[in-house]
This record gives structure tokens, C-alpha cells and sequence, in this order.
């Protein structure tokens, strides 16, 4: 086992060399596991599955009553197939959305909080673009993929009624093949993961609804 320096300078390495280069990924794809997201059924927005594990946003059709209030969470999830043993260590999401239609709030830190030695960052310098980075560097097993496992939860407020999509920066061949993507998945080890599919979230805000005579 690498020494716990050791592994603090290896993933620290891991994560900020994303922002040198776009990593280009070969996936393997396979369609495999029980494990479903919920997707209410008058959404209309049905994200592909194209296997595990996946970077989700969860829910995936957020309904705003502007009424009530603009405000309202989305959470970055690691899903994998519910038999999965795969242990993760860390992960790194980008998010992009529409800042004129979108203010964000806060980004808190999800399940790899819990552990003894966690690593979190969030970059939102860039205007609709959001970078996270959460992980842990030493002294842990790893949190197993059979539970979905919570990389962060994003706080944001509607600027008005509008619709937008909360979508993880990649450039997408199809519907399933990813050419490349500045998202990052890793074992315990600092091993890079692939990551097989992405579900986007897709944000509605409405004024409210009228009265019914």
C-alpha cells in the first residue's frame, strides 16, 4: 500500500492535470446490472442506459415553482450495477449550465466527506461551468459501487421561468460514445475508472400555476 504522502501527491496530480488537457477515453460498453434511475413518467426526458457506472444528476427532471421558491438541489451521484464491488476513491465532475438562467448557490460536499482524510474542491471561476473534486487520500477502503454513492449536491436559484439542462462536459459521439470528457472517475489506488454512461439533469421554473376557476 503507497504511503499516505505518497497518495495525497498522487491524487492531487490525478485531478489538476484534467485541467491541462481533455482526457480521451476508450469505453467499453455493455448494458448490465439492475439498478434503475427514477424517472417520473410525465418528465419527458428518459436518459439513455448505456451501462455502468454512471456519472448521474439526480433528479433528472427538476420541477421549480417560482412561487414557492426559485431555489432548489441537484446531486452529482456514482451509480454502478447493484452486484458491484468496484471500490471508488474519488471523482471529478464538470457541470455546465446557463448562468443567465441559473445562479448557483453553494456546492456541498457529499459521501466522501465521511471519510478520515477528505479532499474537496470547487472551482466556479468560469461563468456556467462548475468543477468538483472530491475524493479521499488516505487511510480508507473506498466507498463500494453497489451504493449509490453522492459526489456532491448543488444548491441553485432560477432567475426566472426557463428551462435548462444541467449537463457533464463531454463531447458525445452517440447517444452511448463519448469521444472525450474532462469527468474522472478512480479507485482507492489512484486507478483511473471509465466511466460508461452519463444522465444529465433537466431544470423547469415556472411562475407558478393559475388558479383553477
Amino acid at each position: 500500500m503507497k504511503e499516505q504522502k505518497n497518495r495525497q501527491l498522487n491524487a492531487h496530480y490525478f485531478f489538476f492535470r484534467g485541467a491541462l488537457h481533455a482526457l480521451v477515453f476508450s469505453f467499453i460498453f455493455y448494458s448490465c446490472g439492475e439498478r434503475e434511475l427514477e424517472v417520473p413518467p410525465e418528465a419527458g426526458h428518459v436518459p439513455v442506459d448505456c451501462g455502468f457506472p454512471t456519472l448521474a444528476i439526480m433528479p433528472s427532471q427538476i420541477n421549480v415553482d417560482r412561487s414557492v421558491s426559485g431555489n432548489f438541489i441537484a446531486d452529482i451521484f456514482i451509480m454502478d450495477d447493484v452486484m458491484s464491488t468496484q471500490l471508488y476513491g474519488g471523482a471529478k465532475a464538470v457541470i455546465n449550465y446557463n448562468p443567465n438562467k441559473l445562479e448557483l448557490l453553494q456546492v456541498i460536499n457529499g459521501d466522501f466527506a465521511d471519510w478520515t482524510q477528505p479532499l474537496f474542491f470547487v472551482d466556479d471561476t468560469t461563468e456556467g461551468r462548475i468543477e468538483i473534486l472530491a475524493a479521499f487520500v488516505g487511510g480508507e477502503t473506498g466507498a463500494v459501487g453497489s451504493q449509490a454513492i453522492l459526489v456532491a449536491s448543488l444548491e441553485f436559484r432560477a432567475l426566472g421561468a426557463m428551462n435548462d439542462t444541467l449537463t457533464f462536459e463531454r463531447v458525445n459521439i452517440d447517444s452511448c460514445e463519448v469521444e472525450a470528457t474532462t469527468c474522472e472517475l478512480l479507485d482507492p489506488d489512484d486507478n483511473m475508472l471509465d466511466i460508461t454512461s452519463f444522465f444529465d439533469g433537466v431544470v423547469s421554473a415556472q411562475d407558478g400555476v393559475p388558479d383553477e376557476e
